[in-house]
């Protein structure tokens, strides 16, 4: 399985025997990555929990400045976004006394990295900025202390709360179903998720492999989980007027429909921006449909595509929140906060530490900042939750049936 799923085991174990010498001590030091409360919270702190105020909310930016120069004036994020680069510059353009490093490193790299220096006791990064897609982040790294959630109260007052119980959301970005709108100029030719199970679109679907990698797997995940599956059924009951037959070992609707999307034989490729090209270069007769990064989109207009999404009803799936965190231990805790609260828009009006994020198929989280110009409303689009308890425990399972269907 996937090598940061092994950190659990591990952070688990530590877990257990601390807890064990702390029942000594009156305490119980297991928070999950959330502030301490109730009588005696004081003394669940440990040592740099206390020094960082990582649970502080209401720093303000100038606060925060002061603090992050008397640290030594300097902060590391890294991200999963070529887009850090602009940040880092508009950060030092804003605070001058401070220099922000900036690492773009693929998510599988970014983990295994800052894991692997966190258990070494080298305190590098100061941030991550990564998405959670299968729930791990949130079950093993949050929970288990080792990256905590910052979470400003003036800047977390303009975002749903259904986002931040638990992360610190930066901006969503979906897994869209694409069409070519050259090919197709009165819209798409699909609308029900159920009709990519039809045989007029068998080989003209394209995706990415879910056995491939986690942000795929938890995609398929997504179908089967919480309220989906009864969506779902009800969809296909309003396309074709009939009650949904379950297959032999479909347990609910998510299966059902990722198994006949399978027999329908989706093309397989490694790249988002390989099925972005394909379903939106023009001049093609016959294109393909494909599922990818909903950020390709903003490559429209340098590719000369014509790419044109899908407001897929039911639902797209799961959405992928772009998210934040400040590593424990880190050596810039003030400077880590500012850096985030900058990310995030701040909340004096300069928004230039977002607006690198600000693009096509992306959608901020916040109620006070508005999208990208061309952008249906996030709000308009059919979407399930992101749930990262369901979604972690079920993966394995929706990835194995995957696997099965051959």
């Amino acid at each position: 399985m996937f090598k940061h799923k092994k950190l659990l085991s591990i952070l688990l174990a530590a877990v257990m025997l601390f807890s064990l010498t702390a029942c000594g001590r009156g305490g119980d030091t297991s928070t999950g990555g959330e502030e301490p409360s109730g009588d005696g919270a004081e003394s669940t702190l440990t040592a740099w929990e206390e020094t960082a105020n990582i649970y502080a909310t209401n720093e303000t930016d100038e606060e925060l400045y002061q603090k992050a120069i008397e640290e030594g004036g300097t902060v590391t994020l890294y991200s999963i976004s070529s887009r850090c680069g602009k940040v880092a510059e508009a950060f030092m353009a804003k605070y001058p006394e401070l220099t922000c490093e900036a690492f773009d490193i693929s998510t599988n790299e970014l983990l295994e990295k800052v894991t692997r220096e966190h258990e070494a006791g080298q305190y590098v990064a100061d941030v991550v900025h990564i998405k959670d897609m299968d729930g791990s982040l949130y079950n093993e790294y949050v929970k288990n202390k080792v990256f905590y959630l910052y979470q400003p109260e003036d800047i977390f007052a303009h975002i749903d709360p259904s986002y931040t119980a638990t992360a610190t959301p930066l901006y969503i970005e979906l897994t869209q179903l694409f069409y070519n709108a050259e090919a197709y100029p009165d819209g798409s030719p699909i609308t029900n998720i159920w009709q990519l199970t039809e045989p007029q679109w068998q080989g003209k679907i394209m995706m990415q492999n879910p056995l491939d990698n986690i942000s795929w797997g938890s995609w398929i995940t997504g179908f089967c989980v919480g309220d989906v599956p009864d969506q779902l059924a009800a969809a296909y009951k309003e396309l074709y007027g009939e009650d949904l037959v379950l297959s032999d070992g479909c347990t609910n609707a998510g299966f059902e429909f990722l198994k006949r999307l399978h027999d329908n034989k989706p093309t397989f490729t490694a790249s988002s921006d390989e099925i972005a090209e394909s379903v939106g270069t023009p001049g093609q007769a016959d294109p393909p449909i494909g599922f990818c990064a909903s950020s390709k989109l903003r490559k429209n207009e340098d590719n000369g595509w014509v790419l044109a999404p899908v407001n897929l009803y039911p639902t797209a799936g799961i959405p992928a929140i772009n998210t934040l965190y400040v590593v424990e231990g880190c050596q810039h805790p003030a400077a880590a906060k500012l850096l985030i609260r900058f990310m995030m828009g701040g909340i004096d009006g300069d928004t230039s530490g977002y607006e690198p994020f600000n693009t096509l198929g992306g959608w901020p989280v916040r109620d006070d900042i508005e999208p990208a110009e061309g952008s249906t409303p996030f709000s308009d689009l059919y979407t399930s939750p992101f749930d990262p308890d369901e979604i972690y425990v079920n993966y394995n399972t929706v990835r194995d049936f995957w696997q099965m269907l051959g």
